[in-house]
């Protein structure tokens, strides 16, 4: 599933491509993707309505539409799911393989597929409302960390999954700031001293805001037909995913030797999800 620097790119790969332009009209081919509203009404409520820009909070975005005789926008909201794809093209243009909702802006249109329909697009807000603090904003301080996660008997990196308790990190960037914070996946959140939690911190904002810029630096694949995934883990059409995975620290990186202190990364189970840490490094 993209996480939040994958998809805090694509916000800003969009914004400037659909900011003002008019939502023409919206065709719905997969009804499942939008809910809990009908498609019947969600078409009604958009159509007509300029887009005034693209958002993001935690892996959720929305594009901000404004109609003709209000000034006050309303989001849109679109959570792409585990294979959910946005995408700017020729509204003349052959559509591709699972679509599920299309916004014509006039000539150009904003492509919205998803092969196993896990995605959503809604007018509701709860879930955005019900969002943790997001990590890269300047609102994000230390302490909002250890009041969402300090008193928890949780392990440390099952809390920080909970998008609820912070917003936006999933498997792959909660591995990676455990490493770089030096702590075990599996120690109790309640456990954590000051200390520690300020290197968390840090380890959080400096990890995402540097996968953002690197996936700024890349030309990305967002339609997703490459095996080099784009929006996944910044793969893209010129060879640049083996570049991509050599990014992470530990993340897919079993068996290899850690780039800190060279013992091997383990994998193991931790809430249903494959985890990957450093026993040396990371001590519980």
């Amino acid at each position: 599933m993209p996480e939040l620097p994958e998809v805090e790119v694509l916000r800003r790969y969009l914004d400037p491509l659909v900011s003002g332009k008019r939502l023409c009209e919206l065709r719905v081919f997969k009804s499942r993707v939008v809910r809990p509203e009908s498609s019947g009404k969600l078409i009604a409520t958009v159509k007509g309505c300029r887009v005034k820009g693209v958002e993001r909070r935690g892996k959720f975005l929305w594009l901000n539409l404004v109609k003709s005789r209000l000034r006050t926008p309303f989001p849109l909201v679109i959570h792409l799911g585990m294979t959910g794809r946005l995408f700017v093209q020729p509204s003349a243009a052959e559509l591709p393989r699972h679509v599920a909702a299309v916004f014509r802006l006039g000539r150009e249109s904003l492509i919205f597929k998803d092969t196993r329909l896990f995605g959503r697009i809604t007018l509701e807000t709860d879930s955005i409302e019900q969002l943790g603090p997001d990590p890269i904003t300047d609102e994000f301080l230390v302490s909002d960390l250890q009041s969402a996660i300090g008193k928890s008997a949780q392990p440390v990196k099952v809390r920080l999954m909970n998008q609820r308790v912070l917003a936006g990190l999933g498997n792959i960037y909660a591995c990676e700031v455990l490493h770089r914070a030096g702590i075990s996946p599996f120690m109790k959140s309640s456990d954590l001293r000051l200390a520690k939690f300020k290197e968390l911190h840090e380890a959080i904002v400096s990890t995402l805001a540097r996968q953002v810029e690197f996936g700024m630096s890349l030309d990305l694949d967002f339609i997703g037909e490459t095996t080099g995934d784009g929006l996944f883990y910044f793969g893209s059409r010129h060879g640049q995913a083996r570049k991509s995975k050599e990014r992470f620290r530990v993340y897919g990186r079993a068996g290899e030797p850690c780039g800190i202190c060279s013992s091997i990364i383990k994998r193991a189970e931790l809430g249903k999800r494959g985890t990957f840490f450093c026993v040396k490094c990371q001590k519980q």
